[in-house]
């Protein structure tokens, strides 16, 4: 008996729907089957196919029976809404045999099937899928002219078709695939790529007759590889990783020159160790300075918890002794306990020199290695923390480089007093300091500080606050002869702050603006006697007004966070007394930023800070981004006193992707550098990329440092040859890399 669809819409032209040999009624449910692990999208279409039969329309939305819903499969809610259309659908009570007939297509969320032809026993569990079969979702994607499958036994045959696993980038495409078992199949003259190009893979392989266990690896007969369809390999049996997780094996390798180290072939391996952690064993062949085999170990505890640790040891040809490096670095979260550490050590200070290519390891004074962990609560954290100082600069005389082995530190976090609404913050440290060839100390530390916010009008705040920073130490000054020492510094001051915002509804833009007017005072404390260790030994007094400025313009949209337009911000101080730094190397940490900025800038060129000034420079930093894709910006530290920059830096990027940008940058730190940075990167061309910076110091008139490459895809994404040659000033030198890539296979470092 025929029904007929319901009224409304387009629904009253479309084919009826049929229900052979029975009144109209509801579908019994179908059969449970054991869960199927692999070809799971296509078993769980086929079921979403019978749920939908039950309806009484050729287009209908409902949710599916309790049976279906007992489905495993992951990443798919099988109790979600269906959207089924065919030509026809029927469904035989007697026989147990549901047709979908005719341009049938099923959609579940960005889950899509269509064929021609849909055939389902719900007897047998035999499943017929037959004419221009298509899946498609996120991950996953098929077509085959025909799928035949009994859901019971997890068997079936595919025939002539292909299968595109996005994921991993795998290819197959087979004339007929036999699924034998839950995860096995036999594939007759097939094709396996990781490079899925169109109209033909520039490299593939192909098999006569293959044996695949997923997740395993396939075991094949008469096996050709071809590249751009050449043959260029046959071998008579083989065996493949078909791995979906991760796997053993060797990278690609790494060919490159420079004066140093001469040629190098670098040679790595990975391996996987369990779910959580793998590893890398990298062998350098250096024609100058021999083998150099580095171990890298690496491992993730959980989403906010991984680590890395790194070991190379080898004999070197040139030096005529052993030399090695152990670096590392890991994060460590786990509720409100947090612990991190950092490695770096090297058997003597020129390694870096010699065989590191980072300008920043080669540039550095102390090799840094450290350690940290802290347990936090509602209102406070306690923290233990060392610090491992290698002195790099090979001087002469004693090591006296400070060691903190160890400091304690809690910190007590904001919070509201039970009277007069004040608010209290503090830290304590305790820290023992030590020299290898000086003298050693203990030094104890307290700050407090208590503040009251008042509100004044609408944004309009107020915050007065008093503090004070206690400090004990007790140290050696002179072999034998301890010394006890201490100080205490009181100060206080106010903040007065106004905030305004803008909403432009019509333009989807917010403006936002806020300034401030501070001032702290900090009384002149005699603390002479205490030893110059780190910036909390001495404070410098001040009576100090701090001034700034800032605003941003925010573009809003209803499906992607908010874009900053544009962005500007201003500070400057004044101290009524003169600037009277602490006569350390050390930045005062009671400083606003504006001066302590100019106080690292005059240590590092050397310069002394004694400066009587009462006017601080003027610290400004603004960001524009005045179309998509382009962004400008700049900082400046200008010093009033002197009508001249102390810092200024102006760049402008603009940036498609990685392949697709430029950028180029003027940045000039008085009496210290000036510089010219640029960057461009391009694909010229389909099948050409290149890529090139440069650093050139303007003050000295040499380029400091720079590469330039390019990169040559013969016909796709899929593989590549790359050469690069980077250029070197200090030291003089110059290296060259040829790269290999082949899309799917893997490279070093992935």
């Amino acid at each position: 008996m025929a029904g007929r669809a319901p009224v409304g819409g387009e629904g009253r032209d479309r084919s009826r729907v049929r229900f052979v040999g029975r009144r109209r009624g509801c579908l019994p449910s179908p059969r449970r089957f054991r869960p199927v692990k692999r070809i799971r999208h296509v078993s769980a279409a086929l079921l979403l196919i019978v749920a939908g039969a039950a309806g009484v329309s050729a287009e209908v939305r409902l949710p599916l029976p309790s049976v279906a819903k007992e489905f495993p499969t992951a990443g798919m809610r099988l109790d979600s809404p269906v959207h089924i259309t065919a030509d026809t659908l029927s469904y035989d009570e007697e026989t147990g045999v549901a047709v979908a007939d005719g341009n049938v297509e099923l959609v579940l969320g960005n889950r899509m099937m269509r064929a021609d032809r849909i055939r389902y026993d719900s007897g047998t569990g035999e499943a017929d899928l037959s004419g221009k079969v298509r899946y498609k979702d996120a991950e996953e994607e098929f077509a085959f002219d025909r799928i035949t499958i009994n859901l019971e036994s997890e068997t079936g045959v595919l025939y002539n078709g292909t299968i595109l696993i996005r994921s991993k980038n795998y290819l197959i495409a087979s004339r007929k695939i036999e699924k034998t078992g839950k995860s096995t199949f036999l594939i007759e003259k097939g094709m396996l790529t990781t490079c899925p190009c169109d109209p033909e893979p520039d490299w593939k392989f192909e098999m006569r007759r293959s044996r695949v266990t997923l997740d395993e690896y396939a075991y094949g007969k008469d096996i050709t590889f071809r590249i751009r369809g050449v043959p260029v390999l046959w071998l008579p049996w083989g065996a493949f990783p078909v791995k979906l997780t991760r796997q053993s094996g060797l990278l690609l390798p790494n060919f490159s020159s420079n004066r140093s180290r001469g040629y190098t072939l670098q040679v790595p391996y990975y391996h996987v160790i369990n779910r959580w952690s793998d590893a890398t064993l990298t062998l350098d062949a250096m024609s100058r300075r021999g083998y150099r085999p580095e171990a890298e170990y690496r491992f993730v505890l959980n989403p906010e918890s991984e680590g890395t640790l790194r070991a190379t040891y080898f004999r070197d040809r040139v030096e005529q002794r052993n030399r090695g490096r152990y670096y590392g670095k890991n994060v460590f979260r786990s509720g409100d306990f947090t612990a991190n550490a950092k490695l770096e050590m090297a058997t003597d200070p020129r390694y870096y020199l010699d065989l590191i290519d980072s300008d920043a390891l080669r540039s550095q004074r102390h090799a840094r290695s450290e350690g940290f962990a802290s347990l936090s609560g509602e209102n406070t954290e306690h923290a233990v923390s060392v610090v491992w100082n290698k002195d790099l600069q090979e001087t002469p005389g004693p090591d006296n480089t400070v060691q903190r082995l160890p400091e304690y530190t809690m910190t007590l976090l904001p919070g509201g007093i039970p009277f007069g609404g004040f608010d209290l913050s503090g830290e304590l440290s305790a820290t023992r300091f030590h020299r290898r060839d000086g003298s050693e100390e203990v030094r104890a530390r307290g700050f407090g500080e208590i503040s009251r916010a008042v509100p004044l009008y609408r944004s309009v705040t107020v915050v007065p606050y008093l503090f004070a920073d206690v400090l004990g130490t007790r140290f050696e000054r002179f072999p034998g002869d301890t010394s006890d020492a201490g100080r205490f510094v009181p100060g206080g001051g106010v903040t007065l702050s106004a905030d305004a915002r803008r909403d432009f509804t019509e333009r989807a833009l917010v403006h936002t603006a806020g300034a401030s007017v501070g001032y702290r005072y900090v009384p002149r404390v005699r603390q002479d006697d205490l030893p110059v260790t780190d910036r909390w030994s001495r404070l410098a007094n001040q009576s100090q007004f701090l001034f700034t400025f800032s605003q941003r313009l925010l573009s809003l949209t209803d499906t992607a966070a908010p874009k900053e337009i544009l962005s500007f911000n201003i500070e400057w101080a004044y101290d009524l007394e003169g600037s009277d730094p602490s006569g350390t190397p050390y930045v005062d940490p009671l400083a606003p930023y504006v001066r302590s900025l100019r106080d690292q800038i005059d240590t590092g060129a050397g310069r002394s800070s004694h400066r009587d000034y009462a006017a601080s420079d003027v610290y400004a930093r603004m960001g524009l981004t005045p179309l998509q894709r382009w962004r400008l910006q700049a900082e400046a530290l200008f010093d009033p006193v002197e009508t001249s920059f102390t810092v200024g830096a102006i760049s402008g990027e603009y940036k498609r992707d990685d392949g697709h940008r430029f950028l180029a940058e003027y940045r000039v730190s008085r009496s210290l550098a000036e510089d010219v940075r640029g960057l461009f990167a391009w694909r010229l061309l389909r099948w050409l990329g290149v890529h090139t910076q440069a650093n050139y110091s303007v003050k000295n008139g040499y380029l400091s440092d720079g590469s330039a490459g390019l990169s040559v895809f013969p016909r796709s994404e899929c593989w590549n040859v790359g050469l690069t040659v980077e250029r070197k000033t200090q030291p003089d030198d110059t290296s060259v890399k040829l790269s290999f890539g082949l899309r799917g296979i893997g490279s070093i470092g992935n």
